[in-house]
């Protein structure tokens, strides 16, 4: 008699739904970039360095150091060159992971912020292989990247907290389930089994937001993501797409939930350009929304 053992992981494997390599150098001694973003930071610094205020933690990077942060944080980078070149060059990605049900896979751990030099001779030159090499084959960038997210895996440790019950655990899936559609409060009082106020005391104590401004969070994120993956994609197609009545609304809701308006704010996260004096080729790694 025989047996065998299947270990199936196809169904479970993380993707990148927004991933982007590049590279900048920079002279502005000091310059203090202030961002909000929805994906993942790891910036390498292999000449000059940074200090980093993530959401009030802080840490100064040594020079071929990084920082790695998670999104959806304020941060404040500030930016130093070498005294002796006077300059600063910088390699980084940028990266939206999703496992099967659509969600963070890393979620439920927290990057340090700081990580040294020798941690990131590695990481590094996979970034600038994936920076340098224009005509590669995708698998090849595939892989590439997924052998760069298990090496930030070991960068990141768990997030100690009380788990969430289990049915607001599958509310809080079913708004990102749904966010590309104009849900509201009322929706969730039809599928969630508890009374108002009990949904609203929940919502506090695990997301610290009321459901209606998690609700707004999760569409605003979910339209972001759709402007990262289609670059040429208009503000009203968004709104459109995205359930909104208006570009209008779409505008102002985006505007107070991520400080800057559509438009300007996907541009300076994708582009970098006021710190940069010149951008070296950059690559995008995506899968369609």
């Amino acid at each position: 008699m025989q047996s065998a053992a299947s270990n199936i992981v196809f169904n479970s494997l993380p993707h990148l739904r927004f991933a982007q390599a590049a590279a900048f150098t920079t002279v502005s001694d000091g310059y203090c970039h202030c961002k909000t973003v929805p994906f993942y930071i790891f910036a390498q610094a292999f000449e000059g360095h940074y200090e980093i205020d993530a959401g009030g933690e802080f840490a100064v990077c040594e020079e071929g150091g990084a920082f790695f942060v998670p999104p959806n944080i304020p941060l404040k980078i500030r930016h130093y060159v070498n005294p002796a070149s006077g300059i600063m060059r910088i390699r980084f990605v940028h990266f939206i992971p999703e496992d099967n049900r659509g969600t963070d896979p890393f979620v439920r751990f927290k990057p340090r912020l700081a990580i040294t030099h020798a941690e990131c001779v590695e990481p590094g030159e996979i970034i600038q292989r994936l920076i340098a090499e224009s005509e590669r084959d995708i698998f090849q960038t595939a892989s590439d990247f997924m052998h760069l997210l298990s090496l930030l895996r070991t960068f990141m440790k768990p997030v100690e907290k009380a788990p969430a019950p289990e049915c607001l655990e599958e509310l809080l899936q079913w708004v990102r389930d749904h966010a590309s559609q104009p849900i509201s409060t009322a929706d969730l009082e039809r599928v969630f089994p508890f009374s108002r106020s009990k949904m609203f005391s929940l919502f506090r104590a695990v997301t610290g937001m009321s459901p209606g401004d998690w609700i707004m969070r999760e569409r605003i994120r979910y339209a972001l993501r759709l402007m990262l993956c289609e670059p040429d994609i208009s503000i009203k197609e968004t709104a459109d797409r995205c359930g909104w009545k208006t570009p209008f609304h779409f505008s102002r809701i985006f505007r107070r939930i991520m400080g800057e308006a559509p438009g300007r704010y996907l541009k300076q996260a994708q582009s970098n350009s006021e710190i940069s004096s010149y951008t070296e080729k950059c690559q995008i790694f995506q899968k369609k929304c």
